[in-house]
This record gives C-alpha cells, sequence and structure tokens, in this order.
C-alpha cells in the first residue's frame, strides 16, 4: 500500500509541474487578482443569493424573480467573455484534457482496455463537447 500512495504522491508532483497546471494556477491567480473581474464575480453571486433568497418567498414575484434571472445569465456571459476568464477557461480545458488522459491511462492499466479507444476530442472526454455548458472555447 505505502508503494502505491508513493507513486500517487510522485504523480501529484508531476502533475502540480505540468505546464498546463501551471499555466491555469498562474492565470486564476491573474483573473482573481483583476478588479473588474471581481467585481463582476461579486455582482453576480450577489444576483444569484438574491434570487435563491426570492425562489424561497411564498409570494415571490415570478416576474421580478424572471428579470433577475437574466441579469444573471448576462452577467455570467459577461464574465465568460472577459479576455482574462476566455483565457483561464482554455487553459482550465487544457489541463481537464490531460486529466482525462491520465485517468484514461490509469483505468486502461486497471482494466486492460485501450486508453484511446473511441476517444475523441472536446473537453478530453468520450463525449466531447455535447451536452457541455461552455467553456469559451471554440473547439466545437
Amino acid at each position: 500500500m505505502e508503494n502505491i500512495l508513493e507513486k500517487a504522491r510522485e504523480l501529484g508532483q508531476l502533475i502540480a509541474a505540468s505546464e498546463e497546471f501551471q499555466k491555469m494556477n498562474n492565470l486564476e491567480e491573474t483573473a482573481s487578482s483583476n478588479p473588474e473581474v471581481s467585481d463582476l464575480y461579486t455582482q453576480y453571486a450577489d444576483l444569484r443569493d438574491q434570487i435563491a433568497a426570492a425562489e424561497m418567498e411564498e409570494d415571490a414575484d415570478d416576474e421580478a424573480l424572471d428579470t433577475m434571472m437574466d441579469q444573471a445569465q448576462e452577467l455570467e456571459e459577461r464574465i465568460n467573455r472577459h479576455p482574462g476568464i476566455l483565457e483561464l477557461n482554455l487553459a482550465r480545458l487544457s489541463f481537464n484534457q490531460m486529466m482525462d488522459r491520465v485517468n484514461r491511462a490509469l483505468q486502461a492499466q486497471l482494466t486492460g482496455e485501450d486508453e484511446f479507444e473511441d476517444f475523441e476530442g472536446g473537453c478530453g472526454t468520450a463525449t466531447g463537447c455535447a451536452g457541455c455548458s461552455g467553456c469559451g472555447s471554440d473547439v466545437r
């Protein structure tokens, strides 16, 4: 068991040192220190809190709730279109693709399957971008 844990720690260190992880981590720090991005996230969180509170009211105003939902959608779109967030989402996509390949390689060792069988692109999964809620990538 200790040998397995040691290899897991080694894998974790390799992943942490990977270009994909380093780039994603650096872009996350940059985005979190960007006042414009922070302001958009704050506005979005506040609006989501207002929506949650309004949904709990028995006599909730459906029209007002719909308006707040539309505003939240608009804010989410503004966040996702922000250049720093677009770049961050692409870095997250790249990291997730790497992690999916790592997981498939591990699974293949356990099952004897071909780790590349039925593998199609798009977010690093066999289903591609089907059902994707959007990462900001033009990869479709």
